[in-house]
């Protein structure tokens, strides 16, 4: 029963992840409590609570995403030895090594979905075991089955005397089992790593390319690295395509219009174009007057350019979507060119001036530089902490 002092207090209804019991000063009653702590971070623990673990809750993986906690790094040190160095005993302990790797490949086999309903025990299922497991040989099960062979061949090669083959053979299930550690533990952390990688690459690439020219060039980039892309905007994208058509056919299939990119906004299907020009495209023509510069023809056009789109797109908008199974909506689209670099260019303050002055007026539009949309993908990288070095380039 309650009293007066905790009857607003009520036991948690999931304890399947930490919470506090807490005792009550007057009456004694032991509530189970996960209330917010300081500023809403973590869990708040009054002197005298009792902090509980439910078991199963700490969950170890090499995958951030699959474990409750985050490895410092000596503790991926830790784990590594944990999955990949079993406890070395001395040579008079063999059996009982044996004995443990044909365990651990029973334990992957048995755990596999793909064997529900088959009986290990059962020589009729055997033959159906192994021909699951060779169905796919890229699998941790086809590694297991594989260190359970080896085994085998250990134990008969002891019992008939013959060292080299027992050596040849446990060095085998040892290799398997590797295998079959990384394929559980660390496969999918290792790719998750390599993709993050690719945003090196990226870099690298521009660190090597500022000075090119070629629209085609960064056309492909971009294809083969979208998420640079969507780096410019604030809100979930979905790329519908490059080279998009927006309208403009007339009868004789003459004078369509093609974007460079084509993107919707995920949540309203607002259309969302890109055009590309590039890292050399002059932003500032001629100093226009004592202490300003126009905008190059270059810059000014292709911000005419990519207005005529969207009104195009808007006007088409029916006929273009037609026969397509891409949702796209006309609600206020935003266009964005890419084009220049300013740290090359925007040598002075009068020209930052002069830049930022014709940027910031237009409506419809927003003008990102190159060494500005890389920018962030060097900030992207470092979340990853991962450092592209120019000098390598």
């Amino acid at each position: 029963m309650s009293c007066s002092a905790c009857k607003s207090l009520k036991d948690v209804a999931e304890t399947n992840s930490p919470y506090v019991i807490h005792t009550c000063g007057k009456c004694g009653r032991k509530i189970k409590l996960r209330e917010p702590g300081d500023n809403g971070h973590g869990i708040k623990v009054e002197k005298g609570d009792e902090f509980i673990f439910p078991p199963g809750w700490l969950q170890i993986a090499a995958n951030p995403l699959k474990g409750s906690g985050h490895f410092t790094r000596h503790g991926l040190g830790w784990y590594a030895k944990l999955i990949f160095v079993e406890d070395i005993k001395m040579a008079e302990d063999i059996e009982e090594l044996i004995e443990a790797g044909g365990d651990y490949a029973d334990s992957v086999l048995k755990e596999s979905p793909r064997f529900e309903g088959l009986d290990f025990t059962s020589e009729s299922d055997a033959e159906e075991i192994i021909r699951i497991a060779q169905e796919d040989q890229g699998t941790a099960e086809w590694w297991a089955l594989l260190v359970g062979t080896f085994n085998m061949v250990v134990k008969d090669a002891i019992g008939d005397g013959d060292a080299r083959k027992a050596a040849w053979a446990m060095r085998a299930a040892e290799r398997c089992r590797a295998m079959c550690v990384f394929k559980i533990h660390l496969e999918e952390v290792v790719w998750m790593g390599h993709s993050a990688g690719r945003l090196v690459d990226v870099l690298k690439k521009w660190y090597a390319n500022t000075e090119n020219g070629l629209e085609e060039y960064w056309q492909q980039l971009f294809k083969e690295n979208p998420y640079v892309l969507t780096q410019l905007f604030s809100v979930p994208v979905i790329f519908v395509g490059d080279k998009a058509y927006v309208g403009g056919m007339s009868v004789d299939k003459q004078n369509a219009k093609f974007v460079d990119y084509l993107y919707t906004n995920d949540s309203s299907n607002d259309a969302l174009l890109i055009e590309l020009k590039t890292p050399v495209t002059k932003l500032l023509g001629a100093r226009y007057r004592k202490g300003i510069y126009k905008p190059s023809s270059e810059l000014s056009g292709s911000v005419v350019q990519a207005l005529d789109y969207r009104r195009e797109l808007s006007a088409s908008i029916r006929h273009v979507t037609e026969n397509s199974d891409k949702k796209i909506e006309i609600f206020n689209p935003r266009c964005v060119v890419v084009v220049g670099n300013a740290s090359a260019e925007l040598d002075n303050d009068v020209k930052r001036k002069s830049f930022e002055l014709y940027r910031t007026s237009l409506k419809d539009l927003e003008i990102v530089t190159y060494d500005e949309l890389f920018k962030k993908a060097e900030t992207l990288a470092t979340l990853f902490n991962l450092i592209a070095k120019k000098s390598e380039t």
